[in-house]
């Protein structure tokens, strides 16, 4: 039998885990609406009385030595932690795609806004007035205009490509600076000061939820993985798990490790020596110069912004980012801006000029490529050589004479020998009509390797771009919606598990308020029955 005074501890031990169970259902409670909180319980373990070895001992009633507490657990599943900070990296980037692709649509906005293919028209309008009065350098001027509007319009959507690349970059070096490397170097920090309290005996539940939450929002930043393993052996009694989280490499190859306990990596940007092309690198814990970061890259916010500031669709080659990002649709805007000046530009040199060498002549079909007489050229105002949608302009020539586009073949020439069969026709509109049939012409637009995009007219060209990038909105809201959905419910599953929930919370309040009342009455049982014992017995 056992001792009198046992029963007491079996009764001021339940009491104590009865209490201690309330107290962490508070804690619970107060923290209902905390970031980063995981619900807590108690762990307790049933005491027994036994250990010693009795081999001639006479058998007795054995009871147990009651429960005891022996630390509070945070309530994680690790499957869903990976699950949804997974899902997180892919969602964050769809979301970043989202916005910046929307900031394109809203440049090639050709709906709410008489853009380029309203130009276009205006443009063609005009050249019909002048194959009317193909003599008057008025309508000829008014043509200039039209043609400058044109210039200015792919100008336009060069410049605000360019500020869009300008913006996402500063977006991902705020993302780099402030986000990536500040929760690297805390996450370090909180490894530190977690094994200092783990080596001291203590639970820091705390500072477990502050570590995952940084570490959540990290995976919204890039593709991460987090492992720990016991290897850091503190004693014979005590080892420390390893905290090491990577950013693995989808090739294989090796990953690179951005935390490992309390040593930290750091992330830089270069925007400078390639604007067209912005480069991440990372110098991790073992301080080696990770420069192939941009491909270990494959999820979150950072390959979000990487794909629009980079991305080069079908432009790219086979070690580039092959989405469709500024500089693809960049590309596009320039393609058609060097066909359309290409296509003026030749029409307007595919004249008669004077040939002074042929005498009975005096004519001769002008040499475009020795002779061309552009309508428009890059910024340098007489030379096509470094045209792009950027510094597309109207040539010197034209801007100081309007009549300087040809509106016929056979432009009236002076000083031609009287026994020439050449008929000037300078009020003919052949050559504007030739333009205005170019404008509605099957062209073929042609890569810089040479390859076909598309073959159709400018306006259908254009159309293209737009339709383009509104597709790409579109599937690319649609990646979205479908990720937020998943992740929300990955979300729900983890807060069924880590969350904590008022009803079940109450419940639990209730159940540890009637174990502590029962423990009380099981108090005041042994009292009453000591009291017996002492003073009633042998009376």
């Amino acid at each position: 039998m056992a001792a009198t005074f046992v029963s007491y501890n079996i009764a001021s031990r339940a009491m104590e885990a009865s209490q201690a169970s309330i107290n962490i259902v508070g804690n619970n409670i107060s923290n209902i609406n905390t970031e980063g909180y995981t619900r807590q319980r108690v762990d307790v373990v049933s005491v027994t009385n036994s250990g010693m070895v009795q081999k001639y001992a006479n058998p007795q009633i054995s009871s147990g030595l009651g429960v005891k507490a022996t630390g509070t657990t945070q309530l994680r599943d690790p499957y869903i932690d990976a699950r949804y900070r997974n899902q997180n990296s892919e969602n964050s980037r769809y979301e970043t795609m989202v916005k910046g692709l929307t900031n394109l649509e809203d440049v090639f906005d050709e709906a709410s806004a008489q853009a380029l293919m309203g130009e276009f028209s205006s443009f063609v309008l005009d050249l019909n007035s002048l194959a009317q009065t193909p003599g008057t350098s008025d309508i000829a001027q008014v043509v200039r205009s039209a043609a400058e509007k044109i210039t200015q319009m792919m100008n336009m959507y060069a410049n605000q490509l360019d500020e869009i690349r300008t913006e996402q970059t500063e977006n991902l070096e705020v993302t780099v600076d402030s986000e990536f490397n500040t929760f690297v170097k805390n996450i370090a920090a909180l490894n530190e000061q977690i094994q200092r309290e783990e080596i001291y005996g203590n639970t820091p539940n705390e500072l477990y939820d502050h570590r995952n939450l940084l570490i959540d929002k990290l995976s919204g930043i890039a593709n991460i993985k987090v492992s720990m393993t016991p290897a850091d052996v503190i004693s014979e009694n005590l080892s420390i798990p390893h905290y090491r989280i990577t950013m693995e490499n989808p090739g294989g190859g090796e990953p690179i490790t951005i935390v490992d306990n309390g040593k930290y990596a750091e992330m830089s940007l270069d925007a400078k020596t390639d604007p067209l092309n912005v480069k991440l690198s990372v110098v991790d814990t073992t301080g080696n110069l990770r420069d192939d970061a941009n491909d270990l890259i494959s999820d979150g916010k950072l390959h979000g912004y990487l794909s629009i500031i980079n991305g080069k669709g079908t432009f790219a080659s086979a070690t580039e980012n092959n989405a469709k990002g500024i500089y693809y649709y960049n590309e596009k805007i320039n393609i058609m801006a060097n066909k359309f000046a290409e296509e003026f530009n030749k029409i307007n040199s595919d004249i008669f000029v004077e040939d002074t060498t042929d005498p009975i002549n005096g004519y001769k079909q002008n040499d475009f490529a020795t002779n061309p007489l552009n309508l428009f050229t890059d910024d340098s105002g007489t030379s096509t050589a470094n045209l792009t949608a950027r510094n597309i302009q109207v040539s010197t020539e034209w801007l100081k004479n309007p009549s300087y586009i040809n509106t016929t073949k056979k432009p009236f020439i002076e000083g031609l020998p009287a026994t020439t069969d050449y008929k000037a026709t300078p009020s003919e509109p052949d050559n504007v009509l030739r333009m205005i049939e170019r404008m509605s012409d099957q062209i073929d637009f042609k890569d810089g390797m040479g390859s076909t995009i598309l073959s159709g007219t400018f306006n259908e060209y254009m159309t293209s771009v737009v339709s383009e990038v509104g597709t790409d909105v579109e599937l690319y809201t649609n990646f979205s919606k479908t990720a937020t959905n998943v992740f929300q419910t990955i979300s729900d599953s983890r807060d069924s598990v880590s969350g904590v929930s008022l009803n079940e919370e109450g419940i639990n309040l209730s159940a540890f308020q009637k174990v502590y009342n029962a423990a009380m009455r099981y108090f005041n049982v042994l009292d009453e029955n000591l009291d017996n014992v002492i003073n009633k017995m042998g009376v």
